[in-house]
């Protein structure tokens, strides 16, 4: 996604701002099944 950044060493751990400042999306990409599992919202 746009505007996500990378999450440790890890590139497909990604994490990603929840529009207006409402907290952080984590989730992570399996390219090999071609589907994105959310692992975490922390909410601010």
């Amino acid at each position: 996604m746009p505007g996500s950044d990378q999450v440790g060493m890890d590139p497909d751990w990604r994490e990603i701002l929840i529009p207006k400042g409402y907290g952080i999306a984590e989730y992570r990409i399996s390219r090999k099944d071609h589907h994105v599992v959310l692992t975490r919202i922390v909410l601010f």
